[in-house]
């Protein structure tokens, strides 16, 4: 389970970074990078059978929360807007979609993960 939520983590992550963040901000572009890594993390993990979680694991895990929940909160405000205006075109409700999906997963892989390194 973990290692098809890192594969299709990866595949999001480069989509959403291929597909939004053309002109992306230093946080915005490092974020990616750490979903990136972190889940090459638990690949590794995955191939060696050693969940056990080092400074690496925590730094990039905790970045990674940290770009999701930026990206939540950028969602919310669009949301807000949207209310507001009473206005939505087919790119707001495909980037909201593919935020909320992309967001989710990785919150999900990391709780998993964070269990698994328990055990």
């Amino acid at each position: 389970m973990l290692q098809k939520l890192s594969y299709f983590n990866l595949i999001a992550a480069i989509v959403y970074l291929l597909t939004y963040l053309r002109n992306g901000t230093l946080g915005s572009t490092a974020g990616i990078l750490m979903v990136i890594v972190f889940n090459w993390l638990c690949l590794r993990s995955y191939q060696l059978d050693n969940y056990s979680w080092k400074a690496g694991h925590y730094l990039t895990g905790l970045w990674s929360l940290y770009f999701v929940s930026t990206l939540l909160y950028g969602s919310v405000n669009i949301m807000n807007s949207l209310t507001e205006y009473d206005f939505i075109s087919n790119d707001t409700i495909f980037y909201l979609s593919i935020s909320f999906i992309f967001c989710t997963v990785v919150i999900a892989h990391f709780i998993l993960y964070l269990f698994r390194s328990f055990r």
